[in-house]
């Protein structure tokens, strides 16, 4: 019987080596961080690190590691050969960063690639020189124990991957990168970072993060970072450290989040911080934030894409919310007020460290500003008939904040009635304690604490007030409808239309009515009145786009907040308005019983401090 020719064929074990290392192996610092894992799963305490060419002639990495015998030297180049797994079961358990078992055999199949390694402490070790994922030669050698791998000539063997290579410096900043992230997961480890004989990082063993992130990032940022530490149910945690709002950066470079000690860049993630700093910062703007997430590894899956950079929750939308009520936590009670020092200076307006990279465009697909807030000038700037000039009246903006009623009878010398007072809030505080030396073009007030002085926007002060006013009344009672006169169809693809199906019940309590249109469209029957019609059926398709990619209402939720910031910006007291003592008071008094004080809804700063020692050597006499 004659069997015609097949199509389908077997590739070779060497071109799968390849096409592998097509995968794992992207650029030098794909195998820094291949080979760094491998170290730290060693339980290496000393890491050194040597480039040639920004690790395109050369790469070794030394560790004090466990090492491997002979026959694990050799089992180690073998295509998902590991010691980390032996059942289906270890894949929901993972406590080592590597895995897979099949580093090594991609980067020896694209280099010529020199391992040394020692299990004993008596000095005797093995050598394995292998060319092209081809072993040439084999010795025992004299070595301690740890682990050394020499990679030569990366992509020797495939010039066209080679071509795709950047520059020295590029790929040498790529490969510090991966290094900066290891050495700040473990601090407990020393990292040297050798370039063509140079000493580019010297990361000695450190007690904590803080003292690593001096390290990498920075000593000045340390008096501008807060301490998180939250505990919540099914075994999750976040520790780190974040910056206070007005320490900023033009892209999310610093933002440096781990999960159980693993980097990683996850979308779920990166938006749970954002949202933890809402209204906090200016758009474009981004913290500075080391973020270390314990979590039940059966919670979370590492092992969807070959980088191990993204991962999946089981519950993304219980990890978001985590997340972001941490921050929100750590930054309600904005305690760095009171702290001395200075926050007048030009750099607050943009990046003051040289750490700051250039501007991108974030993940979310938004462009960076320049640091600045530009408001309409109607908005800001009231009629000149209301404008105040020669005297201090008592303003009916502050007796009421027009339609919002915040307070709901005139302002007295000696009292503030408030109709709505927020919960646990107290008169006293920070801003109530200031002594007023009064106004500065009819925009700033000038206040002393102590022997500093203070300056206050009072259109960003009061625009805070007003709008987390509106926001918690809004969020404390029964949203009011209003129905539409003509149902609005929607109709959506079939995973939105399962997300908003499946949904539904939570966007009817937000004020939504919605109903099954047939198939995969619905109807839309009613809105929230606070939206007015403001595109709510291109609202409620963001949401149901929002609900299947996180889980939860965040995009509905932020677009009220952007309503509710109109609102709260066309009510309250702007720029070029003169202030009597007892409006400022007043102001104050209100101030101190809101959270996120420290900023406006747009992100701008409250306030601006310069120390005596500051405002002295403006003058000369420091």
């Amino acid at each position: 019987m004659e069997f015609m020719e097949t199509k389908i064929h077997v590739l070779p074990e060497e071109l799968c080596n390849k096409i592998a290392a097509g995968e794992v192996v992207e650029r030098p610092s794909s195998v820094v961080k291949e080979l760094l894992e491998n170290s730290l799963d060693a339980g290496a305490s000393d890491i050194l690190i040597e480039l040639e060419a920004g690790g395109k002639r050369l790469i070794r990495i030394s560790d004090n590691g466990c090492g491997m015998s002979q026959q694990d030297a050799f089992l180690s180049f073998e295509r998902h050969a590991t010691s980390k797994i032996r059942t289906a079961d270890d894949l929901f358990a993972l406590s080592t960063l590597g895995f897979r078992g099949e580093a090594l055999a991609s980067i020896a199949s694209v280099s010529r690639l020199r391992l040394k390694t020692s299990d004993n402490d008596e000095g005797l070790g093995q050598q394995i020189y292998i060319e092209g994922g081809k072993i040439k030669n084999v010795a025992e050698v004299g070595f301690p124990q740890g682990t050394s791998i020499e990679v030569r000539n990366l992509f020797f063997n495939l010039p066209a991957r080679k071509k795709f290579l950047r520059k020295e410096n590029t790929e040498l900043g790529h490969v510090a990168d991966v290094v900066t992230k290891q050495a700040l997961a473990n601090p407990a480890v020393s990292f040297r970072l050798k370039h063509n004989e140079r000493i580019m990082l010297d990361l000695r063993r450190e007690k904590g993060v803080r003292e690593r992130v001096a390290a990498l990032l920075g000593r000045s940022l340390l008096p501008d970072l807060l301490v998180v530490e939250q505990q919540g149910s099914d075994d999750l945690q976040l520790t780190g450290l974040i910056s206070q709002p007005q320490l900023t950066r033009s892209a999310a470079s610093h933002i440096y989040t781990f999960i159980n000690g693993r980097y990683i860049r996850d979308r779920v993630v990166q938006h749970a911080v954002m949202a933890g700093y809402r209204h906090l910062l200016m758009k474009g703007r981004y913290p500075v934030v080391v973020l270390f997430l314990k979590i039940d590894p059966a919670q979370v899956d590492i092992n969807v894409h070959p980088t191990k950079h993204e991962v999946r929750f089981r519950e993304q939308s219980l990890v978001h919310d985590f997340i972001a009520e941490g921050l929100q936590q750590t930054l309600r009670p904005a305690e760095w007020l009171n702290k001395g020092g200075s926050d007048f200076s030009t750099e607050n307006a943009g990046d003051y460290s040289t750490h700051s990279q250039s501007q991108t465009v974030d993940q979310t697909g938004s462009a960076p500003d320049n640091g600045f807030v530009r408001e309409l000038s109607d908005r800001y700037v009231p009629p000149v008939e209301n404008r105040q000039k020669d005297n201090f009246p008592v303003d009916p903006m502050l007796a009421q904040l027009n339609s919002t009623s915040v307070y709901s009878e005139p302002v007295e010398e000696n009292s503030v009635a408030t109709q709505y007072t927020l919960p646990g809030s107290e008169s006293s505080g920070f801003f109530s304690g200031l002594h007023i030396l009064g106004q500065y073009h009819q925009s700033y007030i000038l206040c002393q604490d102590g022997s500093d002085l203070v300056l206050i926007d009072q259109h960003a002060a009061h625009e805070r007030v007003g709008f987390e006013k509106l926001r918690h009344a809004y969020t404390a009672g029964t949203i009011p409808s209003q129905t539409l006169l003509f149902p609005e169809v929607l109709e959506l693809d079939f995973n939105s239309a399962t997300a908003l199906g499946d949904n539904r019940q939570e966007l009817e309590l937000l004020g939504f009515e919605i109903e099954p249109f047939g198939g995969k469209s619905f109807a839309l029957k009613a809105i929230p009145q606070l939206l007015e019609n403001r595109n709510a059926s291109r609202l409620v398709v963001d949401v149901a786009l929002e609900l299947e990619r996180i889980g939860r209402t965040g995009q509905l939720r932020e677009s009220i907040d952007e309503i509710l910031i109109l609102m709260a910006c066309h009510s309250v007291i702007r720029a070029n308005q003169a202030l009597a003592i007892v409006e400022i008071k007043a102001l104050f008094q209100e101030l101190d019983r809101i959270d996120f004080k420290a900023n406006c809804p747009h992100g701008r700063p409250v306030m601006q401090r310069m120390t005596l020692t500051e405002i002295e050597r403006l003058f000369r006499r420091q």
